[in-house]
């Protein structure tokens, strides 16, 4: 069963007085298997790679977007040369199948970002999505009208990252969310990481995330 993982309201708050010295707080922390990340029987990743699994039915998940923009903070602080992907995982909660197919098709597409907003706005804050015709809606307000929204349904594109999502679920096996992987071979461990604010947090996961990407 795939647990969602808790973050009290301090994780959640930005501390803007302490960042820097966080920051250098952070990046002098020694990392340790066993304490920011466990190891993985699985094989290494053919590249460089951070791969981030959630669910739009997954209340920390829409918190940790939400407030502190965690997957897109993690993204935008990677090395050069690492590639990062996110997987909406098909067998987590109500209309999962067609949320991951969504998610596939906003990727292709280029609107992953807005679709994110509403369809995490329209199951977790709004309470308006319960249907696979309430999903194409939120594409409908995005200029993606139902034949177009069923045609990318049969996309080669879109049907290539429905089974890359799924290849990587069924290989890594996520047991909670949200959670990252790194190189195939390493998982970040949020409760090892510093959840004393917000900034700190963010800045934890990212020098955890970037030091594991230099290993082998």
């Amino acid at each position: 069963m795939i647990k969602t993982i808790f973050v009290t309201l301090s994780a959640i708050l930005f501390s803007f007085s302490v960042f820097a010295a966080e920051v250098q707080t952070n990046e002098s922390v020694q990392i340790e298997e066993g304490k920011q990340y466990v190891v993985l029987p699985k094989f290494v990743a053919p590249e460089k790679e951070v791969v981030e699994f959630f669910s739009f039915n997954c209340p920390s998940c829409f918190r940790l977007d939400d407030e502190l923009k965690l997957g897109k903070t993690i993204k935008d602080r990677l090395p050069e040369g690492v590639t990062f992907k996110k997987y909406s995982l098909s067998d987590f909660g109500p209309l999962a199948p067609e949320l991951s197919e969504a998610w596939a098709i906003a990727n292709i597409l280029g609107i992953s970002d807005d679709v994110g907003v509403n369809l995490y706005n329209g199951i977790q804050r709004d309470r308006t999505i319960k249907t696979a015709d309430d999903i194409k809606g939120v594409f409908a307000n995005l200029g993606v009208d139902n034949a177009k929204y069923d045609s990318m349904k049969n996309n080669f594109l879109v049907k290539a990252f429905i089974a890359q999502q799924e290849s990587a679920r069924k290989e890594l096996q996520p047991s909670s969310i949200p959670s990252f992987y790194v190189n195939g071979k390493y998982l970040i461990n949020p409760q090892g990481l510093n959840s004393t604010s917000g900034e700190a947090l963010l800045n934890d996961y990212s020098h955890t995330v970037n030091y594991l990407t230099t290993l082998k």
